[in-house]
Formats: C-alpha cells, structure tokens, sequence
C-alpha cells in the first residue's frame, strides 16, 4: 500500500511508459519487470521507460512478470530472441540471490544466460516495523526475537530476495530464529506490516519511505553503509551493533545472452543518457535511490562479484529454500 500523496506521484511519474515515435509494433521494447506495480525494480523501470523511448524512436513498453522472485521473467527473457527488443529489469533477487539459494533448479544462469547491458541503480533496504510494536530500536528488536525463537514473523516480496537473504545473515549474525512471511511482492508485504497482520518488514527504500514519512511504518534501520539522504533520521544497521554491515539492492537492464555488440552499446548509450535526464535526477533522489550507471562488462562483473558473495553467505548461514 503506498499513500495517496506517493501514490499519486508514482502515477505521474508512471504516465508516460509508452511512447510511440513512429516506429513499427515489431520495434516495441519490452521491459519486463519480475515483481508486482509499485516496487523499486516497477519504479526505476517506469524512470527509465519514457527517456529510453525518446532517445531511441522506439515504443518502450514495461511488462509486470511477477512469480517465483523473479524467476519467471528471468526465463521468459533468456528464452527470447537476442535483438535487443525484450530486455530484463533485473535486480539483485533474480539476478544473483536466486542462483546462490537454488543453483541448477533455476530455470537460467545468472551469467551466461545473459547480456548485461548497464547498471542502474544501487537501492538501500529499509527495516520497518508496526508503529505499535514496542521494539523502538534494532537491538530491541533482536531481543525482542531472541526471547521468542521462532515466533517473530517478518514480511518479505519473496523468497530468495535481497530482504530475505539481508534478513537471514542478520538472523546468523544475532544467533536469533526468527520467520519469513514471504509474499508475491514489496506491497503486499508492506500492506501486511502497516494492517499489523506482520510485525516487521524489510524492503527497498521506494517501498518503505513513503510508509514512514506518513507515519504508517516506523523505520528502525537502513542497510546501506551511511544513512539515506532522503530519511537521515533512521540508522544504519552498522550503527546499532554491525560495524561494517552493508548490503543495497542494486538494479539493471539486461537482455537475453549472445545479443549483438551494437545492440548492446546502443542501449547502455540509451540508458545512461535516460538517467542522465534532469526529471530522472531528482525523482532517483527523492525516491532515496543511488544513480549507478555503468559499462555492460562492469555491470557483468559486478553481477558475477554479487553472485560469488551471496553464494558465500547462502553456505554459511546455511539458509535453505522454504
């Protein structure tokens, strides 16, 4: 559930996903965002849209494929032809979380299945609670969870998401046991938080945010390394007892492997001149959202680097599929 205010500017920002510059239906570009309207990957994906669309003279059309965290856009995109024409909202559940939780059971390989194209975005996690619960801290949260093993339920958009996984290596790290309650996507379980079925979420910023700032959730911690500008007031997880605790969920626009090279440059060249666009400036930051544009061989690295990391905390907190 989003306020009217943020829902009423999500709407305005969402308007304009189509854009028709004479060119063919066969030249449409598909987006395919894995998650449900309303969450950041829909968010930054409906951003980027409008500007792609201008600066290539084609339509650019965004297509919600939730399921399976992502896994069902994943497949649908790696099955496509390599033309540049059906491209991949991929973040960092699909794109590297679901291999280090699942291996060989997901349906594609986070690396060769496809081409990278530009990294777009680096989004900090926000844990939030039920305004009436009394935990006002992390640590009194943990407590809280430790003197409950098994009975605190969290909210998540889906198993093997960043949440999840972020949640997961906390648990470890706390020696806590807290459960997953995960749902199809970050509004369906920011809903649940804010009706007090869940006690606690965590999601991304452009989820969580616009639920504290109307006083519906209350932000206990962020994940990223410093406090996000656009809610200074709520710390760091390595502030409460974490010291160097990190980890954002990062977001990119990738196609099917084996697309051409032109294509390829054509589209980052696209995209980062899209988030380059004074309106796309401003709504990144109020939405509390880093600009991470990039070559298609780092974003590569990086996606492989991510995929190494998870795999390694997936081993050592031992998380399993539920």
């Amino acid at each position: 559930m989003i306020g009217r205010r943020a829902a009423l500017g999500l709407a305005a920002l969402a308007a304009p996903i189509i854009f028709k510059a004479g060119a063919q239906e066969a030249r449409t570009i598909r987006l395919v965002v894995p998650y449900p309207p309303g969450g950041a990957s829909d968010v930054i994906a409906r951003l980027l849209a409008g500007p792609m669309g201008e600066i290539l003279g084609q339509t650019v059309v965004v297509e919600n494929r939730p399921g399976a965290n992502g896994a069902i856009a994943g497949e649908l995109v790696v099955r496509s032809p390599p033309d540049g024409l059906t491209l991949f909202m991929g973040n960092a559940g699909p794109s590297a979380m679901n291999q280090a939780l699942l291996g060989r059971r997901l349906p594609y390989d986070s690396v060769t299945d496809f081409t990278p194209i530009c990294l777009v975005s680096s989004v900090p996690m926000v844990l939030g609670i039920y305004p009436g619960h009394p935990a006002k801290t992390l640590q009194e949260l943990i407590a809280y969870a430790r003197a409950r093993p098994g009975e605190v339920n969290y909210a998540t958009g889906g198993i093997g998401s960043a949440p999840h996984l972020v949640l997961a290596q906390l648990a470890t790290l706390s020696g806590i046991d807290w459960v997953q309650v995960a749902f199809r996507g970050g509004q369906q379980a920011i809903a649940a938080v804010v009706a007090g079925q869940v006690p606690f979420l965590m999601d991304t910023a452009p989820v969580v945010l616009p639920q504290v700032r109307e006083g519906r959730v209350r932000g206990l911690a962020v994940t990223s390394a410093q406090r996000v500008a656009a809610a200074p007031e709520i710390p760091t997880i390595a502030e409460q007892g974490f010291p160097g605790f990190e980890a954002t969920s990062w977001g990119g626009i990738l196609g099917p492997a084996r697309m051409p090279p032109a294509v390829t440059t054509r589209l980052n060249a696209a995209v980062v001149r899209a988030m380059d666009m004074p309106a796309v400036v401003e709504a990144y930051a109020r939405l509390g959202i880093d600009r991470r544009a990039s070559t298609p061989e780092a974003f590569g690295a990086h996606i492989a680097a991510e995929l190494a990391r998870w795999t390694e905390v997936v081993r050592v907190a031992e998380i399993k599929p539920e």
